[in-house]
């Protein structure tokens, strides 16, 4: 009796169903059209276990996730949205925002979970807009629960701010720990300043001017504004001197440090128009470094008549400038940016009063040899007895003159082509000339056979004339 109850309890516990657990259900925000809302501030709980996979999920730029989950920020604020998970225990995904248009899912920004499990990201959001956020879990790794905090960092410097030290500052930032800073520095009303903030080559740190008596950077208009660093110039109006704060903002999604120098000093008569003058003919030597507050060097020059204006720059080969030329009310006439090494500007230009503006680009500098070379337009003729078309008999001599106006002296060049029924126009050779102080030259020719001829004269152009070349001469020999 003993082994037959032994024998049904054996039987009982093989066929007892623990080893077949019924699958967990999934969390509610399993799918995309059950997102959570979640408004800044806040912090949610959140897990994987349980989560699947949509047919039309997306795939983040971090990397393929599955058992995804979703939250939602709806009609989103104007400014910073910053989100930091920690996973628990063992879990490693990625976090990935994306805006909604329409149908359509637009990538704005995506971290993966790091060796401590932690994911953070920041980024601009757009008033009205509507989000999602992704969470998932990477192929290889087992599922969890996680925490997900969103929050809008606020200015923490207040105006006005450290006072900026004469010869500036290096610092640092970190867009979700230390994101912004405020400098100070007292300008004088009419007096014109210059600034410069350089962030890390590849990197991005914004800066603001607000004037005196700025209470809050966040609702205060700035006077000056850049998203990347840069170079800038300002001049305090009537009444509007006093002391200035400099709010310093960090750009990027991460955390990670973000380093920069940033220098304000009064300009001097080279960083500003007229600037210095160049002369025709002149060499100027100068240097700037775009890493400190020498950015800029301004020269002027005046042109008396319609002139050919040749402008070179010359640098080192690391040298990276831009050479800028501006009429006289401040309208780009030309710009030689984005070489290294020099830069050459030649235009034709009517009289007036022009600037040359030699600027160095962030990280760049150097010294350079700026020229200047101002000739005036010239216009070149070849002739035979004062016409351009002329028929002669077989073994005539033409007298052919060259004239250039307004007159210079110079070389110039004849080339004298042939016709040939079935190749066109030959070369057949050139006649070298030298005009005179009344900018004429002449010669004889008489050519070599019957036919069609062509002469074109080219002024080679001198210190102060400009080169140009004529219309075709034509000469028909006949018999």
């Amino acid at each position: 009796m003993l082994r037959s109850a032994l024998i049904v309890a054996t039987v009982v516990v093989l066929a007892s169903p623990t080893a077949a657990a019924a699958p967990l259900p999934p969390p509610p925000n399993d799918n995309r059209a059950n997102a959570i809302p979640v408004h800044r501030p806040a912090t949610v709980r959140g897990t994987t276990v349980g989560a699947t996979n949509e047919m039309n999920d997306p795939r983040p730029s971090c990397g393929p996730v599955e058992s995804t989950v979703w939250y939602r920020i709806g009609d989103a604020p104007t400014g910073r949205i910053v989100l930091r998970l920690q996973a628990d225990g063992d879990l490693d995904g990625d976090l990935a925002v994306y805006q909604v248009r329409r149908s359509q899912l637009v990538p704005v920004t995506c971290d993966a979970t790091d060796k401590d499990g932690r994911a953070e990201l920041v980024f601009d959001g757009t008033a009205g807009a509507n989000y999602l956020i992704l969470f998932g879990r990477l192929r290889n790794s087992v599922d969890g629960t996680f925490a997900l905090k969103v929050a809008a960092p606020v200015p923490s410097s207040k105006p006005p701010g450290t006072p900026l030290p004469a010869k500036g500052v290096r610092s640092t930032l970190d867009p979700l720990e230390r994101p912004d800073k405020a400098w100070s520095t007292v300008m004088r009303a009419g007096t014109t300043y210059k600034m410069n903030l350089v962030p890390r080559r590849g990197e991005c740190v914004a800066f603001s001017l607000f004037a005196p008596g700025t209470r809050d950077f966040r609702n205060a208009g700035p006077v000056i504004r850049r998203d990347c660093g840069g170079y800038a110039t300002y001049t305090p109006g009537p009444r509007l001197g006093g002391r200035y704060s400099i709010f310093v903002a960090a750009r990027g999604s991460r955390s990670f440090t973000l380093r920069y120098r940033l220098q304000v000093a009064p300009a001097g008569p080279d960083d500003l128009g007229p600037g210095l003058p160049l002369a025709n003919q002149q060499t100027r030597k100068g240097s700037l470094n775009g890493s400190r507050i020498n950015v800029v060097n301004f020269f002027h020059f005046d042109v008396v008549r319609q002139s050919d204006v040749t402008l070179r720059l010359r640098a080192g080969a690391r040298g990276q400038f831009d050479l800028v030329l501006l009429s006289e009310t401040g309208r780009v006439r030309d710009c030689e940016c984005g070489g290294s090494g020099g830069a050459y500007i030649r235009r034709g230009l009517s009289a007036g009063d022009y600037f040359v503006v030699v600027r160095a680009r962030e990280g760049s500098g150097g010294s350079y040899r700026l020229s200047l070379l101002i000739r005036e337009i010239t216009q070149t003729q070849a002739l035979v007895a004062g016409s351009r078309l002329v028929t002669l008999p077989p073994g005539q001599t033409a007298n052919v003159e060259t004239r250039v106006t307004p007159a210079s002296a110079g070389r110039v060049n004849v080339y004298i082509d042939r016709f040939l029924p079935l190749d066109g126009w030959v070369f057949s050779r050139i006649v070298s000339l030298q005009t005179g102080a009344d900018g004429v030259a002449r010669f004889s020719w008489r050519p070599p056979a019957l036919g069609r001829w062509r002469l074109k004269a080219f002024f080679n152009g001198a210190s102060t004339a400009s080169p140009s070349s004529s219309a075709y001469l034509i000469v028909n020999v006949r018999s």
